[in-house]
């Protein structure tokens, strides 16, 4: 219970220090918009032309039923739909989206899942829905998940 309670915490402080990150400094975070989480959090960028893509929807439909795995692998999701971006049911500044789009070369009308680490590197780049085993497979496969886990943060 306290380190799900700890994992509460780490996740509203990681989306404090982003949106602080994204709208009190837009020239630091257009160089690198995801830098703000370091080191702290884990992101999966979820890229859909819209709403209604049918893989947008299945990824969707998967998250929802992973939720509390996601909060124990410090892992923010981020849907970026067409020209908007969105963190928890917040919406971030549009230009955000053609950022992302370009660093991560995302083409606008395809659906593509992308998973950066704690260290900031693309640890997954695919063009279908990401499955929970498959995600946290990955996740948990990484060297600083398992000194995560074997400090019992699991």
């Amino acid at each position: 219970m306290f380190t799900l309670f700890l994992s509460l915490i780490g996740r509203i402080i990681g989306a404090v220090i982003l949106a602080t990150t994204m709208t009190l400094t837009p020239h630091l975070s257009q160089a690198d918009p995801l830098s703000a989480l370091r080191w702290h959090h884990r992101a999966l960028l979820v890229f859909a032309p819209t709403h209604s893509d049918p893989e947008f929807v299945t990824q969707g439909d998967w998250l929802s039923q992973m939720e509390r795995g996601l909060r124990e692998r410090d892992l923010l999701v981020f849907r970026v739909v067409g020209e908007s971006v969105e963190m928890e049911g917040r919406l971030l500044s549009e230009p955000k989206a053609h950022l992302w789009r370009e660093d991560f070369i995302i083409p606008r009308d395809e659906f593509t899942v992308v998973l950066i680490g704690k260290d900031g590197q693309v640890k997954l780049h695919q063009d279908s829905p990401t499955s929970e085993e498959q995600l946290f497979r990955l996740i948990d496969a990484m060297p600083l998940r398992q000194q995560e886990m074997g400090m019992g943060r699991l």
